[in-house]
């Protein structure tokens, strides 16, 4: 009878850290979404507050900190774009397309060697994938 019971808390916990889980996945796409139409629609800055706030709650989303990267690159922020895109490999290194970013980057700013460095360590990682 106990077994049972234990069994039914079990499962019910359990679904319960699922339903979290998925809300708060829920919420992550509708932000990153919300993200998106800005920078699509222009609105570079309110983008970036959006990304700051997030980032002020947690430090370690590293697709916040890549986003906030690309933007600032959209925004001729280059040293603040490369802070960033730096920030996010260190949280997430398998994340590809922040390799494509910073070599955009790196040839803005007339950086060669290091351009070419990121775009071999993005076609090393994609070719693993």
């Amino acid at each position: 009878m106990y077994l049972l019971i234990g069994a039914t808390c079990v499962v019910f916990l359990a679904s319960i850290s699922f339903l979290i889980y998925l809300k708060r996945l829920h919420r992550s796409a509708a932000y990153f979404q919300t993200v998106g139409e800005y920078v699509q629609q222009g609105k570079l800055d309110d983008a970036i507050a959006i990304l700051k706030d997030t980032l002020s709650k947690n430090q370690r989303i590293a697709e916040a900190h890549a986003a906030l990267g690309m933007i600032y690159n959209k925004k001729d922020m280059l040293d603040e774009a490369l802070s960033e895109l730096k920030t996010a490999l260190n949280i997430k290194p398998d994340l590809i397309s922040i390799y494509q970013e910073m070599y955009l980057v790196y040839k803005k700013k007339g950086m060669e060697d290091e351009a070419k460095s990121a775009l071999e360590s993005y076609e090393r990682l994609k070719g693993s994938k």
